[in-house]
């Protein structure tokens, strides 16, 4: 039987993980055949609930408005491997809608375009579906062995999140008062000294312009206003903005904006009947009858803890669950929750006593000669992480350590009551600094050239975005952890087995008025079985003594000093890092909670200015 050619089909494949890190709502994503981007929540189909009530009620705090009941993970079919035509799957259009002829270099649209047919292999490999300029004269046989039109390198952004299509045909032309009445545009790459030269040619008029003139700061001026433009949710916003040219590709074209809740167990008997019962929803909040809810418990050995519990004890905990869930329904002023504190507080004081199947921390010996500047080493065996998406940021990352002051992009057009979510299960480890001797040097510091110079450059990073000037953060004390932080990072991710972008920080910096001084160095991955253990075995006293002593020495020098030893930003700068750089410091975006800002190699290691702490 036939198929309908506007029916949506299978095109490519992703992980969920990358759904909420690098391929999420509203990113441009590279197929084998075609470039798309990813349609908003309205028309996903929603996958299994996800069970993490911290996290639920921090997403409802930061989306008021939203009506957020659900964190819901990505649709997945198991059978999609078998059935290429399925129906499950996470929608998407095809973006940029301008294409390239990678023979004649003729620039064409998608809509409209009679020289352009989409060529579909229905039977074999959907996923191989091409685009292919059926006039192209410098291309002879059939059309499956023509080759496949590439998507247009250039687009459009905001700072409000916008993206669209690049004007080709007003940008060749200056928006001239007479328009070509026939334009027929190529793209040509041509290579000098100088670098490459992008020249757009309109070969009906003879029209012609360098792509450069639309680049840099005084580009602005020769592209129009922003339109306002959300292809993944297919609408158009009140927006007049500044455009900027962007390269397909880029790793500024999308950032995502996520929350992040670890999974802590309690000693409270009652609160682990409440949890089992929670992430066993979907089973246990069917209203089966008793015999039949105890059939169901003996047979799943998920739920085997639940039999010590009497009738009348289960009843009371599905109807209290039932009524928090109703609750979260009507609730028009989230609740207030500290992702960090709770966390904070079970690190600061482990104990293998509180543990279960998604927890398990042990504390161990602080490294030889390094007792005074360490004061806790945890060893994080089994640890369960859960990120949800809660909306994505164009051309600046989201500024998620102080108030969360970013232009976020919507997820969906309306209150779909849900946001993607992902759980990852792992290990870690968790070290504890010396509060005392961080407390010290932080009072030392407050006033040190550096730090004031650092704060200067935060001010103006906000003026130049409209925010308000003024910080609240602990710069010395966020410095110092955030530094060690990274560096810890790129020295184990040389040991552990596992890759520098697959491990996470996760600072604990607290408030001026509560401080917390730690970081968790953790990985994770999407099985049920979590990872193997290469991480949290360099916890142990001698591995992790070795490898502080190579931090130190990390610290001290760079491939690229002088030149980044010496670097502080001056005004009107709004770089939020000092001595820092790709060699030395800055990690992967999938690693770092604050988009590489924050970080001074001055503030360990003696570099001439006098701030570094003796540890």
């Amino acid at each position: 039987m036939s198929r309908n050619p506007l029916e949506p089909t299978r095109i490519g494949e992703i992980r969920p993980s990358q759904l909420i890190t690098t391929s999420g709502v509203g990113a441009v994503v590279d197929l084998p055949g075609m470039s798309v981007i990813v349609r908003g929540l309205d028309e996903w189909k929603p996958g299994i609930e996800i069970d993490e009530a911290r996290l639920l009620a921090q997403v409802r705090q930061v989306l008021p408005d939203a009506g957020i009941t659900k964190l819901l993970a990505a649709p997945y079919d198991p059978s999609a491997s078998k059935d290429p035509t399925t129906r499950i799957g996470i929608p998407t259009t095809t973006f940029p809608r301008w294409l390239r002829c990678p023979a004649c270099r003729q620039l064409l649209p998608i809509d409209g375009a009679e020289q352009l047919k989409l060529i579909h292999r229905w039977g074999r490999r959907p996923d191989m579906a091409k685009w292919i300029h059926t006039n192209c004269p410098k291309q002879n046989g059939g059309e499956t062995k023509r080759r496949p039109c590439i998507p247009a390198r250039f687009v459009v952004a905001c700072s409000h999140g916008h993206i669209d299509e690049f004007p080709y045909i007003d940008f060749v032309h200056k928006n001239a008062a007479t328009p070509c009445p026939g334009p027929q545009l190529r793209l040509n790459d041509a290579g000098s000294v100088l670098g490459p030269r992008v020249t757009i040619t309109c070969t009906a008029c003879g029209a012609r312009r360098n792509i450069a003139e639309a680049s840099g700061t005084r580009g602005a001026d020769t592209l129009p206003y922003c339109r306002g433009r959300h292809p993944h949710l297919q609408i158009f916003e009140d927006c007049h903005e500044p455009l900027k040219l962007m390269v397909l590709g880029a790793s500024n074209l999308w950032f995502n904006d996520t929350l992040t809740a670890l999974h802590l167990p309690s000693e409270s008997r009652e609160y682990a009947i409440a949890t089992l019962i929670e992430h066993n929803w979907q089973i246990l909040g069917s209203g089966m009858e008793t015999k039949v809810l105890r059939a169901v418990i003996s047979g799943m050995p998920a739920l085997h803890a639940l039999s010590d519990f009497t009738d009348e004890q289960l009843a009371q905990a599905i109807e209290i669950e039932r009524e928090r869930r109703q609750s979260h329904d009507r609730q028009s002023q989230p609740e207030a929750v500290d992702l960090l504190g709770a966390e904070w507080k079970m690190f600061s004081h482990p104990t293998t006593q509180l543990h279960d199947d998604d927890f398990l921390a042990e504390e161990t010996a602080a490294p030889e000669g390094f007792s005074t500047f360490v004061a806790g080493v945890v060893k994080v065996h089994r640890l369960r992480e859960v990120t949800a998406s809660v909306g994505f940021t164009r051309i600046d990352a989201p500024y998620n350590l102080e108030q969360r002051h970013v232009e976020r992009a919507p997820l969906a057009r309306n209150r779909v009551g849900w946001v993607p979510a992902v759980e990852r299960r792992g290990e870690g480890i968790f070290i504890q600094l010396n509060e005392d001797l961080v407390a010290k040097w932080c009072n030392r510091a407050e006033n040190h050239e550096d730090i004031k110079r650092l704060r200067a450059a935060n001010d103006q990073w906000r003026l130049n975005r409209g925010l308000p000037t003024g910080t609240h953060l602990p710069v010395p004390r966020l410095l110092l952890i955030h530094t060690l932080s990274h560096l810890l990072l790129r020295r184990v991710a040389l040991e552990c087995g596992y890759s520098a972008t697959s491990i996470r920080e996760r600072l604990y910096v607290g408030t001026t008025e509560q401080p917390t001084a730690g970081f968790l160095l953790s990985t994770a991955a999407s099985d049920s079985e979590g990872t193997l253990g290469g991480l949290v075995a360099l916890g142990d006293q001698r591995f992790l003594g070795r490898l502080l002593d190579q931090v130190r020495e990390d610290a001290r020098t760079c491939s690229s000093d002088p030149h980044c030893a010496e670097y502080l930003p001056e005004p009107p700068s709004d770089q939020l890092h000092g001595a820092a750089c790709h060699a030395c410091l800055f990690a992967s975006e999938t690693s770092c909670e604050a988009g590489n800002r924050w970080l001074h190699r001055g503030v360990l290691a003696d570099l001439g200015s006098g701030l570094a702490i003796d540890w």
